[in-house]
Formats: C-alpha cells, sequence, structure tokens
C-alpha cells in the first residue's frame, strides 16, 4: 500500500474516519482506496479475540508477574512467537500488550498484568516477547504509557511524578522495548500526569516518545481513554478506541475546518495508522490452518508455567518429592480443585483446558491422594461449570433468550435472539446480537443437576436489573432493588454486588434455574463499556469450624501435607484495587495450625501480587506458583516431584506488612491526586536504602541445586561516551547434583553521587542453564543506562565521573551479594535522546 499516494487521495470525511474504531476491536476501512480494516485483540496472557463472552478458547499463559519470574529473554520470545501465531490463525493484527506498568504498590488491582517491579527485567522481557511475535505481522501495542496506576476509576488519576521518577523507573521499561523491540504500537494509560491526560500528553507523545528516542509507529487510547479532539489529535494520539467515536467524527472534521487541528497534524495521525497497516498486512491469506493448542504449544505453555514458579524456602529439603517413595502425601486447600489460572479483567479468556493441580498430582504418584478443603478462598461465588445441562436436552451448557419484553410477565413474548453457552460469567460488552431494541431482557435457562445431597449457595452478579428462580421459586431479587454496593463488584467493577440465596439438593436431582436481566440502570465503569451482563456463581455450604478440623487431622495422618491456596480473579481484576495483603477468609489460620500439626508441611501460594505471611516462620517449605494459566496442575506438579529444577526468582518484593512498602501513604486518592512521593524508590530499592528488610527480596528463588560464582572481571574504566559498552564476566558453577538453571542479577552501586540514588539496581540479568557439576563463563554487556541517572537540572541522562561497582548478587537482598568489583567512569557525559 502506498501510503503517500493514498493519503494524497484521501477526502477529509474518509481521514478522520481512520483515526477512530469503528466497533469494540475494529478499525475503519476506506474500501474505495483499498485500505482495510485491522482487529484488536486484549492480551496479555493470550488472544481472547473479539468477544468477551463465548470467545475461541486460547492458549491460557501465566499471568505476567509469573512469566516477568522467569527472568528469561528466550523463553519469552518463544511466548511472543506462540502469541503471534494464534493471532495470524484468527486474523488478529494488533495484539494489546504486554503490559509493562511498574507496580508501585501491591494493591494495584491490575499487578498481575506487569512483568515486575524493576524497569530493566521488564523492558527486556517485553522487548523479547514483541520480538517473536512481531515476526509473525501481528503488532504488539505495548501499555499503559505511563504510569498506569490504581485500578479503580483511573480516568480521573492524576499522577504527579517528578521527571526523574517518570524516567528512571515508569518510563524505562518502554524505553528499553522501544531500543530492542521497535513494538509498532503504543497504548496510552487512563490517568494524568503531571495534571494532563496522557491522551493528550505532548511531552509524553511527541518529545520523548517519537523525538527523544525516535520511536515511529501507532499511538491509540486505551479503551475509553481518550477525553478530546483537538487537544489529543495535537499531542500525537492517532486512534481513538473504541468505535464508535466520541471524539472525532464530525466533531474532528469541524476542528480541521475551523483550524483548531491543523491539517498536518491529521495528516500525522492518518500517515501512522496506514504505515501500521502496512506493517501487520490485513491483506496476508488466511492463516486459521495454522496449527493451535498442538503438542508444542502446550509443552511451551507447561514450560513457561513450571519456571515461573518460584521456591522461596525449603529448609528440611522436603522438595523434590519422589513420586515412587510410597509416602503418604495429603492435600489441603481449594486450589488443588479450583486453581487460580488468571486475574481477571481484559485478561479474561476461555483456555483451550484447565490442568487442575489435584488431577496431575493423583496421576503423578499413581493413586487416590485425600484431600480437604480447609477454607474457601474466594471472594465471589466460584463460577457454577459442572452439572449444567439446557432444559430438556442433555447437552452442557445454558441457552441465552432476548426479548423487547419481560418474558416472565408476558409468557407469549417472541424471541429476538438465541445462543447457547457453557459460560457462566456473561460479559456481553462486545457480544450482544444485532438489531435489539434499546432496552432488552435476556432470559438465561439451565438445569442443574445435584452430585450430592447438601446445601447449596447460589450467587448472582448483574449489569442491569435481574432475577433468579431456582425449582420454579424466585429466590434472588436483583430486580426491584439492590443492595448498596460496599465494595468493588466483577466485570470491571460495573456489576451489582452479588446476592446469595440457599438452597437444599438431593443427590441426581434435577433443578431448573432461571434468570432474567434488563439492561437498564447500567453502572458506569472505565473501559468496561457495560451493556448488559450475568455473573452465575455456586457452591456446597460447609461447616467452616469443621472444614479446618478436618484439614488438621488429615495433617496428622500423612508424611507430607501439601497446602494449595492463596488469591485468584475475585481478589486481582481491572477495576478494583486491593485493600491490603493478607489471604481471604481463614486462610492464614489454616495454614499455620496445618503447619503446627505437622513439619513436613509444604505451602504453595497463589497470586499474581505480594501477600502477607504471617505463619513464615512455623512453614519451612515454601512455593510461590503465581496464576499459572491452563497447565497450572502440571507445571505445580512438575516442580513438586523435581520434573523440572526450580529457576524462577520473584518479580516483586514481597513486603512482611503493607505500612513497609514505599507507597503506603500515598497509595490511594486524595483529589484523584496520586503523590509519587517514594521517587526513584520502588521495590527492592526502597527497602534496601531505608533498611526495612521484606519477607522475601526481588530476584529471590531457590533451586534444587546450588551455584557458585567466581572469577568476577569487570574492565577497570569506562570510557567516557554514550555509546560505549562494558563488557564483564563471570563464572558460574553447579556445585548440585542435577542440572539447573540460575539467574546472574547484575546490580549497579553508585556510592557517590550528587543526587540520592539506591544502594543499588539491576542494570542487566541473564539466564544460564548449567549441568550438574558444569562451570560456564558468562559474558553480560553494561550500557550507558547503568552509570547513568536522570538530571533534572539540565533534563539529560548524566553518565557522572567516579568510581562504580558491579555487584553479582542471588536476589535484591543485601545479604544475597556474592562478588562486587570497581571500575571507574574518568569524565562526566550527558544525552537525551535514545
Amino acid at each position: 500500500m502506498d501510503v503517500d499516494k493514498i493519503l494524497s487521495q484521501l477526502t477529509l470525511e474518509e481521514k478522520v474516519a481512520l483515526t477512530a474504531g469503528v466497533d469494540t476491536w475494529r478499525t475503519a476501512a476506506i474500501e474505495r482506496l483499498g485500505v482495510p480494516s485491522i482487529t484488536t485483540s486484549d492480551g496479555p496472557h493470550g488472544i481472547r479475540g473479539t468477544s468477551f463472552f463465548n470467545g475461541a478458547p486460547a492458549a491460557l499463559l501465566p499471568s505476567a508477574t509469573g512469566m516477568g519470574a522467569t527472568f528469561d529473554t528466550e523463553v519469552m520470545e518463544q511466548v511472543g512467537d506462540l502469541l503471534g501465531k494464534e493471532a495470524r490463525a484468527r486474523n488478529i493484527h494488533a495484539f494489546l500488550g504486554p503490559t509493562v506498568c511498574i507496580q508501585r504498590s501491591p494493591l494495584i488491582g491490575r499487578g498481575f498484568e506487569a512483568f515486575g517491579e524493576d524497569p530493566v527485567m521488564s523492558g527486556n522481557i517485553a522487548a523479547a516477547l514483541i520480538n517473536g511475535m512481531q515476526k509473525h505481522k501481528v503488532g504488539a501495542i505495548i501499555k499503559h504509557y505511563a504510569a498506569h496506576d490504581q485500578s479503580a476509576w483511573s480516568i480521573e488519576d492524576n499522577c504527579i511524578i517528578s521527571q526523574r521518577a517518570l524516567r528512571e523507573v515508569h518510563l524505562l521499561p518502554f524505553h528499553i522495548a522501544a531500543n530492542k523491540s521497535k513494538p509498532w504500537g503504543f497504548m496510552t494509560s487512563y490517568n494524568k500526569i503531571n495534571g494532563t491526560h496522557v491522551a493528550e500528553h505532548h511531552q509524553l507523545l511527541e518529545e520523548i516518545l517519537r523525538q527523544d528516542w525516535g520511536w515511529k509507529g501507532l499511538v491509540m487510547s486505551d479503551w475509553g481513554g481518550t477525553y478530546s479532539t483537538s487537544e489529543a489529535i495535537n499531542a500525537g494520539l492517532d486512534l481513538e478506541m473504541p468505535g464508535p467515536t466520541k471524539w472525532r467524527g464530525n466533531i474532528l472534521t469541524w476542528a480541521v475546518n475551523s483550524r483548531k487541528v491543523p491539517m498536518a497534524a491529521l495528516d500525522a495521525r492518518v500517515r501512522n495508522m496506514l504505515e501500521f497497516i502496512n506493517k501487520v498486512k490485513p491483506e496476508m491469506p488466511d492463516a486459521s490452518d495454522l496449527p493451535q493448542n498442538d503438542e508444542q504449544s502446550q509443552a511451551l505453555v507447561r514450560k513457561v508455567a513450571a519456571e515461573s514458579i518460584v521456591l522461596l524456602k525449603n529448609d528440611k529439603k522436603i522438595l523434590p518429592l519422589d513420586k515412587k517413595s510410597g509416602r503418604k502425601f495429603g492435600l489441603i486447600g481449594p486450589h488443588w480443585q479450583l486453581p487460580a489460572i488468571s486475574g481477571g479483567g481484559s485478561a479474561d479468556l476461555v483456555p483451550y483446558y484447565i490442568s487442575k493441580p489435584f488431577d496431575a498430582f493423583t496421576k503423578a504418584v499413581g493413586q487416590d491422594v485425600p484431600l480437604r478443603v480447609g477454607c474457601y478462598t474466594h471472594r465471589f461465588a466460584p463460577l457454577l461449570t459442572s452439572g449444567l445441562t439446557i432444559p430438556s436436552t442433555s447437552d452442557a451448557g445454558l441457552i441465552l433468550e432476548w426479548f423487547s419484553t419481560d418474558p416472565s410477565d408476558d409468557p407469549s413474548a417472541k424471541v429476538l435472539a438465541t445462543t447457547t453457552t457453557k459460560e457462566t460469567y456473561m460479559f456481553l460488552a462486545d457480544s450482544l446480537p444485532p438489531n435489539l431494541p434499546s432496552q432488552w431482557y435476556l432470559r438465561v435457562r439451565t438445569t442443574l443437576t445435584a452430585e450430592k445431597t447438601t446445601t447449596f449457595r447460589i450467587g448472582l452478579c448483574v449489569i442491569g436489573k435481574g432475577k433468579l428462580s431456582f425449582a420454579g421459586k424466585q429466590v434472588i431479587d436483583l430486580w426491584s432493588s439492590q443492595p448498596e454496593k460496599t465494595g468493588d463488584t466483577p466485570m470491571f467493577n460495573a456489576a451489582s454486588s452479588e446476592v446469595r440465596a440457599d438452597v437444599e439438593l438431593k443427590e441426581g436431582e434435577k433443578y431448573d434455574i432461571e434468570i432474567v436481566v434488563v439492561n437498564k440502570g447500567l453502572e458506569k465503569a472505565v473501559g468496561a463499556m457495560p451493556t448488559g451482563g450475568v455473573r452465575l456463581g455456586g457452591y456446597e455450604v460447609v461447616d467452616e469450624d469443621k472444614a479446618l478440623e478436618d484439614a488438621v487431622a488429615l495433617a496428622k495422618e500423612v508424611e507430607v501435607p501439601i497446602v494449595l491456596t492463596g488469591l485468584s480473579s475475585d481478589w486481582e481484576y481491572e477495576g478494583s484495587d486491593r485493600t491490603g495483603l493478607g489471604l481471604p477468609g481463614r486462610t492464614d489460620e489454616l495454614i499455620a495450625r496445618v503447619a503446627k500439626a505437622n513439619p513436613n508441611t509444604v505451602v504453595v501460594t497463589q497470586a499474581g501480587s505480594p501477600i502477607a505471611m504471617p505463619w513464615l516462620e512455623d512453614v519451612g517449605t515454601l512455593v510461590h506458583a503465581w496464576f499459572g494459566g491452563q497447565e497450572t496442575g502440571r507445571a505445580l506438579v512438575d516442580v513438586l516431584f523435581g520434573d523440572v529444577n526450580p529457576c524462577g526468582k520473584l518479580s516483586q518484593t514481597f513486603p512482611k506488612r503493607l505500612e513497609d512498602t514505599p507507597a503506603f501513604l500515598t497509595f490511594g486518592k486524595a483529589d484523584a491526586n496520586l503523590h509519587y512521593g517514594e521517587g526513584v524508590f520502588v521495590g527492592y530499592r526502597y527497602h534496601e536504602k531505608v533498611d526495612r528488610p521484606p519477607l522475601f527480596y526481588f530476584g529471590h528463588g531457590l533451586s534444587y541445586s546450588q551455584f557458585e560464582y567466581s572469577n568476577l572481571v569487570v574492565p577497570e574504566k569506562w570510557e567516557a561516551n554514550a555509546e560505549h559498552v562494558l563488557k564483564i564476566k563471570v563464572a558460574i558453577k553447579n556445585a548440585g547434583e542435577r542440572p539447573g538453571k540460575e539467574v546472574v542479577q547484575v546490580y549497579i552501586s553508585d556510592p557517590k553521587s550528587k543526587v540520592i540514588r539506591p544502594k543499588k539496581e539491576l542494570k542487566a540479568f541473564k539466564k544460564v542453564d548449567v549441568e550438574a557439576g558444569e562451570t560456564k563463563t558468562v559474558e553480560i554487556e553494561l550500557d550507558k543506562y547503568a552509570v547513568s541517572f536522570w538530571d533534572e537540572e539540565v533534563e539529560k541522562w548524566l553518565a557522572e565521573k567516579g568510581a562504580f561497582e558491579v555487584v553479582i548478587a542471588k536476589s535484591a537482598d543485601p545479604t544475597a551479594e556474592v562478588l562486587r568489583k570497581e571500575f571507574t567512569l574518568a569524565e562526566s557525559f550527558t544525552w537525551s535522546g535514545a
């Protein structure tokens, strides 16, 4: 496609059309000139496609914090390759990811979507993924540029950040990715930075991104994250999403005609759009025959999940377990049957399958293993998925029917549209049938076959108004009134509060469930496009005291009890931020009591972000497994039994308490202002600087092998120019009895500077595969950013003359340092570009 020729032939109206989406996921086409539409899809953990509801299954990778914990750029390039193939097979041209926002607080609701707290790690992991993806002509849209912080109502947030913290922490991962992978697109964040929304922030979009960094590509808004017409166009925002447009269209045409938007500015926006289309090549032949969900892809997802898992403690060397030892195991916790595979919101998708830990464990040992729930961890009733059939059939699922009037009042109401589903999370923003009236009614029907005789608790949330009947009797009313929302709710915080009702089930009996919803009284939500929705959950009512006692009794009976519990998408999701680090309900009590009952207890936690561990001193064996994706079960079992030698490293620091975190005093909104008072002291930088040890530092992670470092070679002098690269070498030996992987972490310390600096900062890393008994020499390059900081006086990067130290460490923990060597920079130098 000849961009210059097409640009000269476009009418004003056609140019304007190209700067906005036409629907939720697609951009405009100009058919007379052969300009095709492009299709986008959410990430960041898989290719969901163009539908939140009833979408095609896809590969579901671990949470980004888990992928960051691999510290493996080679594996992440393979992940990008997998995602690129899946995108092409679904005719997706733009992948809305990866996410590289730095988690200044562990409470951030979308923290699990980003790789970690360190900008160097995050930027390099992102660059690898992007390089793997874009070779398939799928454009990566790196996000959220920049400083996307609290998830709750983030459009109002004004992040007040110093220029130094902005450059060194919050922009740096984007900067690294722009240099090393050249992503074809950037997505702006919802928030303001220093008083101006990013979508209309000329300094960020033009001066820094395009001029300083020399980046060329498409800048698009987050969904609903455009707030103006002329300001956004003139600042450099190319594409407003989603469609139909709110700020472009006729308003933009008028702005051009009235010269509030120069034609040159509009042409620049359109040119970027056309060049992006050229890169992704929508005209490429249909690729639906590309392999999906094949053995190679499954193996890669399993590998990533296993290598993301972090062994935090192994004091008694209980791990790895022996499948053939004949030892008696006991499984405790709700996540054995309901694993946490992902956080919620834009990251949601239907995986090809879910490997349940219980199934994987019992298969590994070849026999039944006793299981006790101990206590529940859900916030909302777990999605009701098993035992449901379409009424009057044996087909699994539910039937949905749309009407123009309430079918409960009018039995003769005409069905306008119908579909079936196996999903009970029905977020309908992009999935409504065509030609519905502005106000519509949805009836959802299914038949529940009871698996056992018990008291069963049903939970319902709706977007709009709704009611639920069970066995012909209305038991939940969200129609005539709804309880006040005292906390965040599902579906981007757009749903009602959950209302629950207890019903009695008899094993083998069938019970009809009917839900009616009207899209009336919809809640507003950021980026969620609420148009109606249903969330149906259910669970067996248990005696909590008895459940705990049963778990403790099992722990006493077996040789090795294994507790698997933690958070889930109930607690970490878009539209909501956590209020504390604690585990839900009585989970801490469960872990403490089981550990006291049996000192061989193994605890496995799942969470996309840091959690508190008040029982830590009483637990000798501890594993953190993030949100594990579709291979959660097999990956965990691979690590527990030693089929995979654990090699994950924490991508975030785990604090002892919330009060110890750098953003504790400033996380929250004061008149919608978010003061980044911690400056550059995010994560481990803060804990080391103020001498406030956390539970576990960034970069911590044990292995079943032991690694020894030696022979650190560092040139004595750094040449005083911006193009110089310092090459260092270090030897690493696997002193263990099995092959393993270790992350060589290279930190730089600047002991004397004109500004207050962290005691050390990660500046490079490399994952190394080392055979038992083998010694490898690893060479790592350090660039000018390893010896520089952003000088606010001259508004440039400054590499300041003086002595620096290379620190090789097994984590950011000061006690984990293994080698240190000094080098000098003879003369200072500055720069402002890439």
